[in-house]
Order: C-alpha cells, then sequence, then structure tokens
C-alpha cells in the first residue's frame, strides 16, 4: 500500500496520476497528492514510473503500523523496487528487460543466436519485446 510521497524528491511530474490504475492520486497547483488510499492495489506501478524515486509503496498489503517516514528516507530504501527491476529514471528496461540470465550472457560476450537455433532465436524475440 502507498504510505507516502516525498514532498522534498517529488517533482510534480504527475507520471503516478497517469500511470495508477486505480486513480488513487491527484494532482493540484499544490502538488501531487494521495487522494484515495483505500483504493490502492499496491501494484507498485507509481514506484516504477516515479523518476526520482518519490513514493514509498509498503510490501504490507495494509497500512504500517508505527511507520517512521524519516527512518525510511535515511534507509535508501526509496526506488528498491524500481532498481531490482532494471529500471531507470521511471523507463522501463529495453533489450534484455529484467532477464538477468540474458543480460549476464550478453555482458560475458555473447551475441544473439544464428537462425538455426530456433529455441534461443524465440528467446531472444520474446525478450527483444521486452516480454521477459
Amino acid at each position: 500500500m502507498i504510505e507516502f510521497i516525498d514532498e522534498t524528491s517529488c517533482t510534480d511530474c504527475g507520471k503516478c496520476v497517469e500511470i495508477c490504475p486505480t486513480d488513487v492520486f491527484d494532482r493540484s497547483a499544490a502538488g501531487v497528492s494521495i487522494a484515495r488510499l483505500a483504493d490502492c492495489t499496491s501494484c507498485m506501478n507509481c514506484e516504477l514510473y516515479c523518476p526520482q524515486d518519490a513514493i514509498y509503496v509498503s510490501p504490507l498489503k495494509g497500512p504500517e503500523i508505527g511507520l517512521d517516514k524519516a527512518a525510511i528516507l535515511a534507509s535508501g530504501i526509496m526506488g528498491s523496487y524500481r532498481k531490482s527491476m532494471n529500471w531507470e529514471n521511471g523507463q522501463g528496461p529495453s533489450g534484455t528487460g529484467d532477464n538477468w540470465a540474458l543480460q549476464l550472457r550478453e555482458r560475458q560476450g555473447e551475441r544473439p543466436p544464428p537462425a538455426t537455433d530456433k529455441i534461443r532465436t524465440m528467446l531472444y524475440s520474446v525478450r527483444d519485446r521486452n516480454l521477459i
């Protein structure tokens, strides 16, 4: 569940407002705010798309009891989900996506398979469309 927006990091870009499937956020002259918290499904889209890592979504389905906002900000956890999914500045992964095995093989110098290797060719095709 969304716990808070860090007002000092938020640039009011509105990506969270645009991407939220349940319309949790409002955007006004004062900035972006959490308006309908009960509608949050913890889909994590807002945290993925936030280029400033200004949104903290708890891994718990309900509100965290005794949440220490200052401790969370100091811990460096903001944006950790986005980073673990290989997103950069609110942009989804390109190429190998979040398939760590393909990323490792490519870093080690592997190139796309020859056309005769149908299984690996299909895997690379799916990977290039960011489906894996």
